[in-house]
């Protein structure tokens, strides 16, 4: 295995390939999925997904983007990330497919990618951010230790608006007593 693949107990991530194409438009496709995030367009097509993976490969070296895949036979499920978008830190990011929510996949991928962030790329802090009645996005952050620390806007590509949202921080000291 190289740094840019990570196991879990159920999990494999690892960068999104042009094999994933039609697996991440079949769940990208989804207005429920689509509504709560920032940059996913919506109807999500087989080119928006050649764009991403394109995009993956040609990603900073400093920055850790994955798809995640369930074991054994690499099924993609989503994805979840962490890129400098014009700011000093990363910013963590992840969206799921509907058919895998609730089972604890995405706490546990959000798990081994802030600890890659910290480790492999010495990361100081990650940021991240939620709509405010994304509940479960909220949970795996609070689960993941990071910090509530505001609310900001967040843009809607979807919905082509700015909208409220929660702010989180984590820094690599605060993650590292976590684990102690």
């Amino acid at each position: 295995m190289d740094k840019n693949t990570l196991i879990t107990d159920r999990l494999i991530l690892r960068p999104v390939a042009a094999r994933d194409a039609e697996a991440l438009t079949a769940l990208a496709d989804n207005y429920k999925v689509a509504v709560m995030l920032s940059r996913l367009p919506y109807p999500y097509k087989i080119e928006h997904a050649r764009d991403f993976i394109s995009w993956v490969n040609a990603r900073q070296d400093d920055e850790g983007i994955f798809g995640l895949y369930l074991k054994p036979g690499e099924i993609f499920i989503g994805v979840c990330s962490y890129e400098l978008r014009g700011e000093e830190e990363p910013e963590l990011g992840y969206w799921l497919g509907e058919p895998y929510w609730g089972k604890g996949y995405m706490s546990e991928a959000v798990k081994a990618v802030v600890a890659h962030a910290f480790t492999v790329n010495r990361h100081a802090k990650l940021t991240s951010g939620c709509r405010l009645q994304n509940h479960a996005s909220r949970r795996i952050l609070e689960k993941a230790g990071f910090e509530h620390v505001g609310r900001y806007e967040i843009d809607s590509l979807v919905l082509k608006a700015k909208l409220p949202g929660h702010r989180f921080h984590l820094t690599r000291e605060h993650w590292q007593g976590l684990a102690a």
